[in-house]
This record gives structure tokens, sequence and C-alpha cells, in this order.
């Protein structure tokens, strides 16, 4: 996650603000109190979204994320109350003290985004199987083919998230085009997502990755391409010597692989 991203994160939150501030409206109660409200569903989503970009920026150890978290002193007003008196105005001051953070910091909230993704991959096949132990010997839920993994996946990312661009067309190499399965918008991930099956083994997957890395080298958006295999019958053999061919290949250091198959 670089810089710009994050600022291009807090800018368009303050945006969405305005949106959820125009909401508003006076509603009086049973006693005759008159209070201002907002639409509560778009504030909560709002709060969520920016208490995940202060823990990217600053880590839930900052004062800035601990504050966010402590409404002792507002529990008594409206959603609304909440917004322009504690919310709103610690927004602002992370907002404003973006230019003063450390690169290391930006770093490491580069490293949790890519890390996430990655440490999800590898724990995929556990996802899967607990998809099967289900209630009262209700019906498992199937996984049978690269269309399910991409499905499970989606919905994975959505939980971290929040623009998430599928099928996104990439440029095309040597007179070919592909499409992407998933963009990371503002972090500039690729992630390519594949299943193994009986006629597509370590040697194909290795082939359409090589041509997939090709392609994502010259996309302006990619910054890093992950490579995800989802091997749960074990076609491939060797995925340690899979993953250090393909990786080794980029020159570049821009592609991840992760081979899950348990």
């Amino acid at each position: 996650m670089t810089t710009t991203s994050l600022v291009e994160r807090f800018k368009a939150l303050d945006e969405d603000y305005h949106a959820v501030v125009s909401t508003k409206k006076r509603i009086i109660d049973a006693s005759g109190g008159d209070d201002e409200y907002v639409d509560s569903a778009k504030s909560n989503k709002w709060i969520a979204r920016v208490k995940k970009l202060l823990e990217d920026s600053y880590g839930k150890e900052s004062d800035y994320y601990i504050d966010f978290n402590n409404t002792a002193k507002v529990k008594w007003f409206t959603n609304y109350g909440k917004l322009v008196n504690h919310y709103k105005p610690l927004f602002d001051a992370a907002k404003d003290d973006l230019e003063n953070l450390p690169a290391t910091s930006i770093n490491k909230a580069e490293n949790t985004s890519l890390e996430w993704v990655i440490g999800i991959l590898e724990r995929f096949p556990a996802f899967c199987r607990q998809l099967k132990k289900r209630h009262n010997d209700r019906a498992a839920f199937e996984i049978n083919d690269e269309y399910d993994v991409q499905d499970l996946v989606h919905a994975l990312l959505m939980l971290h998230f929040d623009d998430i661009r599928d099928e996104e067309p990439s440029p095309s190499h040597a007179g070919a085009s592909s499409r992407q399965d998933f963009l990371l918008k503002a972090e500039k991930i690729v992630i390519e997502v594949k299943k193994t099956r009986k006629n597509l083994g370590a040697r194909q997957i290795g082939e359409e990755l090589i041509t997939d890395m090709a392609r994502y080298r010259a996309h302006p958006e990619c910054e890093t391409l992950i490579c995800f295999v989802y091997d749960p019958e074990e076609w491939v053999k060797n995925p340690k010597g899979v993953i250090s061919d393909l990786e080794g290949d980029d020159k570049e250091g821009k592609t991840r692989v992760v081979i899950a198959q348990f």
C-alpha cells in the first residue's frame, strides 16, 4: 500500500462522509424531544471503513485507532452527534497527519495487505474443509471447479478490502488478451486464481502462469501479482519447485505464487 493509495482512501472516505451527513433528519420522540439522526446503515459502514483505514495507516496500537474506538464520551449522543463530535474530528486529524507518516509505517501497511492475502490463500484448503462440516448432516458445500474457487476467494477478500475489481481486462501480450480474476484497486494487487484437475497439472499450470506473468508485468495497476493455485488432489508433485521456478522467472520481484494443497 503506497502513500498515494492511503491518501486516496482518506479522500474517498471524506467524500463518503458528506454523503452520510446528507441523510440527516430531525426526529421528534414521544416526549417531544427533537434530535438529529443520519442513516444508520450508511453511518455504520463509514465508521467501519475508517476504522480499517486507521488500522492500515497507523496500526491498532496508535492513538488514532484507540481514540476512534473509545466512544465513552459521546455514548449519549445520537449517531449524527457521534459522527460530528467524535468520529469526523479524529478522521480529519489522522488525514492531516498522513504526510508525517514514516516510510517504515507505509511499508508495514503495504506488507499487511499483501501478507493478509497470502495468509488467507495458504489456509484456503482448511477453509474448504470446514465448509464440508455441516450441522445436522446438511449437504456439504461443493467446490467443483475454478469458478467455485474464484467465488469463495472473492467473498473472503470482501471481508478485508473495499475496492475489488473482478474480471478486469489486462493488456494484450503477443497478440493475445486475457482477463485477470481480481484487482485490489488501492493496493495494486492482482490475484490470478486457478484450480488443478486431471489434465491441468504442474506443467500446464506453469505454462499458463508464465503467460499471465508476462501480461501483468505490463499492467499499469499491477504492482504485485499473486498466482493462487488450489490443488486439493495434489496434481502438483513438487509445489516448492514450481513456486521457486515461477517466482525466480520474475526478475522484477512482482510475483508471489501460492500452491495450496492441504
